[in-house]
């Protein structure tokens, strides 16, 4: 067996070949680092506008509790326990009212709730184009008011849609509370 000898030629060649792989990889590493340094400065660009952000909104309103919150809270736990009664003793109420005193307990809640409505929160707007919005709220609350009582008592007054005159007479009288309920609901759930 013979053994080749090799040239200085060829391991010049060969060593060039390595080189040039090693200034390639290089170049690609410069480019990569310099890729990253662009991803750095733009994710610290972020970073700093995130913090903006938390400063502007503060923190998110569910990490701490406050008394507004146990306001909120009280004056739902009052109205669960109002609606409870007023369901029981608006039926009851119901059987001793003429059904003119009915028929005038309907505009009765449509003028208590926009009063309620006014006095409480739409008051102190002085937007124009905001108060126009008034009505409409006025009316959807009451229509929600009025539906919601109709489904309570089909669902859990063994005696609604008997006669219409005791169904008439039942739904004037928890109407009224439920649109008290469903305005202050609404008014709640402001900021």
């Amino acid at each position: 067996m013979v053994k080749k000898g090799v040239s200085l030629e060829e391991i010049n060649r060969k060593l060039d070949l390595v080189l040039s792989r090693e200034k390639r990889m290089e170049r690609e590493e410069e480019k990569v680092e310099e890729e990253e340094s662009q991803e750095l400065v733009e994710l610290q660009r972020l970073r700093h506008i995130e913090k903006e952000i938390e400063k502007e909104t503060g923190p998110h309103p569910l990490t701490r509790v406050t008394m507004r919150d146990v306001a909120k809270g009280s004056i739902g736990a009052f109205v669960g326990v109002v609606a409870h009664f007023t369901f029981f003793y608006g039926i009851e109420v119901a059987e001793w009212l003429t059904m003119l005193r009915a028929t005038l307990l309907y505009p009765l809640s449509f003028l208590v709730a926009g009063v309620f409505m006014y006095a409480t929160g739409f008051r102190k707007i002085n937007d124009p184009k905001i108060l126009k919005v008034l009505p409409l709220r006025l009316i959807v609350m009451y229509v929600v008011s009025f539906l919601v009582s109709a489904l309570v008592l089909f669902f859990f007054s063994p005696s609604f849609f008997v006669h219409f005159e005791s169904t008439y007479k039942q739904l004037a009288t928890v109407t009224l509370i439920a649109v008290i309920g469903a305005c202050t609901a609404d008014l709640i759930g402001k900021d």
